[in-house]
């Protein structure tokens, strides 16, 4: 359907979607894709190594330019508007994401991702698409009232694509929404041949009119939601996360959204291309943020940006950069742990060809996100991925709404402190079922611990540790739990 000039694509239920919809979770995912292969080394800029501006005379972003995050890395200076929402650690850094043996195709590449699949083994369905084919036929005769899974702009990507057929629709016209909205269906079922191509022709409009249910309930999300700030009227991405916003504040129910930004082959003149790029993308990204914050569903929301592929790390003869591998991604949201996961891949260790070094897996990635944000089930996680995935601690432990874990059964809980935020002082709980050694330490955004709180034999049950931080500057701070379980982090907030 368009809405306010913009394609809109809903599809089918899935095995997938069944289960997050029956856990009654509002949850919400939102991937930005960066199409075309984003330099990363121009993005997260690794501004302190002398080897970065010797392989990229022309096209490094200048020191005195880069918004630091770290000593050693920061930010493309068009990113400016991250600079606070990483202060307020609601945006999270991932270096180095990638995979092994890594295709440097965009259609290659690009189906990886989107199949959480290998480069020597894409196939030709998405790992969503493989489960909406797969929904229950009886969905058919009774569908649900709203769609599960919402394309918002041009393009259909494989991660929605099926074994035989994408299961996305789309309203070319508002007469078409119309004439459903006054007749119900929009092609007739019974009025047709009775033999096999009849059959199959019923089967087709079953699903076409099952889908058209969707278009009342994504126009009557958008007419109830709003807006509640300004997004840039000249930025395609912002129109769409404005819509994104207007759809999950009128209620329509989707858990996930995928949009596009598209224009980041930079073979030539990377400069100029990549900073419009770049305003692009944090303009529309902050505006949606602040829209969300302004009455806490970005509590309930996650963003993920990706890319296909990296840039190269030696610049070309054209100024600009030739397909790479690993890059860096963005995560926003108010249950991430904040800070940055991972390390700047080095610039002198390089795979063949000049390209980066992966160090996180994508996959993995994904992973957690069905397992700590939607609370999938290790089996879940398992059937969805084909494969077992190290994850990463992209979620606030008070987030996590998996019932398992991936670590030894736990012992101790980091389950929160209060006041928070806090001015001066906050108490930290933990509960042990058992006596044995904690340590539980602070550390700021760049990582870097600034006390330790107790490292020590402790005895069973809940101990509340105190954490005065009249030192400290407002801006967000994590406290770390590590103990015979495994690490959980907890996101603490000062303000003055």
């Amino acid at each position: 359907m368009g809405l306010n000039g913009r394609p809109v694509k809903a599809f089918h239920t899935s095995p997938l979607l069944q289960k997050l919809a029956g856990a009654k979770s509002n949850r919400v995912l939102v991937l930005v894709q960066l199409s075309g292969g984003n330099d990363g080394l121009n993005m997260v800029v690794p501004y302190s190594d002398p080897e970065y501006y010797r392989v990229r005379p022309s096209i490094a972003i200048p020191g005195s330019d880069v918004i630091p995050l770290t000593d050693h890395t920061g930010l493309h200076p068009n990113l400016a508007p991250f600079e606070s929402l990483y202060g307020d650690g609601v945006m999270q850094v991932l270096h180095g994401v990638g995979y092994d043996n890594p295709a440097l195709s965009h259609f290659t590449s690009t189906d990886v991702w989107m199949t959480a699949g290998s480069a020597n083994d894409v196939g030709s369905s998405g790992w969503l698409g493989r489960y909406l084919e797969a929904s229950n036929p009886e969905l058919l005769a009774a569908p649900p009232d709203h769609p599960y899974a919402l394309q918002l702009g041009s393009g259909s990507p494989l991660l929605f694509q099926g074994n035989t057929s994408s299961l996305g629709v789309q309203f070319p016209n508002l007469s078409l929404l119309e004439r459903f909205v006054e007749e119900g269906i929009l092609f007739d079922e019974e009025f047709v041949p009775d033999t096999p191509f009849g059959h199959e022709l019923s089967y087709i409009r079953s699903i076409a009119n099952d889908s058209f249910h969707f278009a009342e309930s994504i126009q009557t999300a958008s007419e109830t939601g709003a807006n509640l700030t300004e997004y840039p009227s000249t930025n395609g991405l912002s129109g769409n996360m404005a819509v994104t916003a207007r759809l999950i504040r009128g209620g329509l129910g989707a858990n996930l959204y995928h949009l596009n930004l598209g224009g980041f082959d930079t073979h030539s003149s990377q400069i100029s291309r990549h900073r419009s790029l770049m305003d692009q993308l944090s303009a529309a990204i902050s505006a949606f943020m602040t829209d969300l914050a302004t009455d806490g569903l970005d509590q309930e929301v996650l963003v993920m940006t990706f890319s296909e592929f990296g840039r190269r790390v030696y610049q070309n003869g054209s100024g600009g950069t030739d397909h790479g591998t690993s890059a860096p991604l963005f995560m926003f949201g108010g249950g991430v742990t904040g800070g940055i996961i991972g390390e700047q891949p080095s610039l002198t260790d390089l795979a063949p060809g000049g390209n980066l070094k992966h160090g996180i897996d994508f996959r993995g990635l994904y992973s957690s996100i069905l397992r700590d944000w939607f609370g999938l089930s290790e089996d879940d996680v398992l059937d969805v991925m084909g494969a077992s995935f190290t994850p990463l601690p992209i979620i606030d432990s008070t987030f996590i709404t998996s019932s398992e874990s991936v670590h030894l059964p736990v012992s101790a809980r980091l389950t929160g402190n209060y006041p928070n935020p806090f001015r001066n002082r906050t108490t930290i709980e933990i509960e042990l079922d058992r006596s044995q050694h904690i340590r539980l330490e602070i550390f700021d955004l760049q990582g870097r611990n600034l006390t330790t709180l107790s490292n020590r034999m402790v005895s069973a049950g809940t101990h509340r540790i105190s954490f005065a931080a009249e030192n400290l500057p407002s801006g967000s701070y994590f406290a770390r739990l590590t103990s015979r379980s495994g690490s959980q982090t907890h996101k603490l907030s000062v303000i003055r």
